[in-house]
């Protein structure tokens, strides 16, 4: 199908939902005029629609369009009548995750901000808060941050001027990024550097430099980030436990591989490959989860927490 004709039904489409649900009943022949189409053309686009859904469920029960007696109807999932209410969990991590865009927010971000908390619901507010408490939302990102991101959600090559301590001078190095993650308060770029001709790390705050280059590239498949000191991976399965409070949230995604315990409580099992993924994950719940077992995963999480604490003092 050409494109134009794509982005011609694509408009079709959008159109046609909204208009039936306000009107409903409307004959298919004054339907068909509207849109500018034939009346065979008009019962396609009826036939697709109703293909619309959400796995596991079943399509009608997401957009749900019919025709009877040549007039047409549409049901709407009810959660379209209201939009969706964030968790406090849900909330702290939007947050946390726009702080630590800074500075590179822009206006718009903040006025999101400002009207996060305001959109949660009620009952909350109050944990939101609490939760936010317990966590180093005030860190600001280092400049590059964002155009890394880009980088390498765009596969692109970039060009640093990176300082190296060892020999107090500013070389420059053409990369390839692979991810960006945080460490202990300092972030760290994680590429193959094509001037090396070798995986490495590096330190955002020494990047003197940085430009993004049209060249593209492929990661490899098997591509992992390499561990950190004190972050080595692990294979075991560890069990991790949540309150009341936060065992709906995790129950709605992970479904029936929970564990439900006494009291309310959940427990999940999830992979122990990357002890700073677990770690990060853990203490995003703030008091809500902890570490069952075992004992390594255990210690990890109590170190992190520990040392947020120290610097939140």
């Amino acid at each position: 199908m050409p494109a134009h004709d794509v982005h011609g039904r694509l408009r079709r489409l959008l159109f046609l939902v909204p208009f039936v649900a306000k009107n409903p009943g409307q004959h298919v022949d004054d339907v068909a005029k509207a849109l500018g189409v034939t009346r065979e053309a008009l019962l396609e686009e009826l036939d697709l629609l109703t293909m619309v859904g959400r796995p596991p469920f079943q399509p009608d029960d997401f957009v749900d369009i019919y025709v009877e007696d040549d007039r047409i109807y549409v049901d709407l999932d009810q959660r379209f009548s209201a939009p969706p209410r964030l968790t406090a969990a849900e909330g702290v991590a939007l947050a946390a995750a726009a702080e630590l865009l800074r500075p590179a927010a822009t206006d718009a971000l903040t006025k999101a901000l400002e009207k996060l908390e305001k959109v949660l619901p009620d009952g909350a507010r109050a944990r939101y808060r609490a939760m936010s408490k317990q966590l180093d939302l005030a860190l600001e990102a280092p400049v590059g941050l964002a155009a890394l991101s880009q980088a390498i959600v765009e596969r692109r090559e970039v060009e640093l001027d990176y300082f190296t301590q060892g020999r107090n001078q500013t070389e420059k190095r053409r990369v390839q990024p692979h991810e960006l993650f945080s460490h202990r308060g300092q972030w760290y770029l994680q590429g193959h550097c094509l001037t090396r001709n070798d995986e490495r790390l590096f330190r955002l705050d020494r990047i003197r430099g940085l430009e993004l280059s049209e060249s593209r590239f492929t990661p490899p498949a098997d591509q992992k980030a390499q561990p950190m000191p004190g972050l080595t991976a692990k294979a075991d399965e560890v069990r991790v436990r949540f309150n009341a409070a936060a065992a709906p949230y995790v129950a709605e995604r992970f479904g029936s591989e929970v564990k439900w315990l006494e009291g309310g409580v959940l427990e999940v099992k999830v992979p122990g490959d990357s002890e700073r993924w677990l770690t990060q994950w853990v203490l995003s719940f703030g008091g809500d989860a902890w570490v069952q077992e075992p004992e390594w995963a255990r210690k990890a999480v109590h170190s992190a927490a520990e040392a947020i604490k120290v610097t939140g003092a």
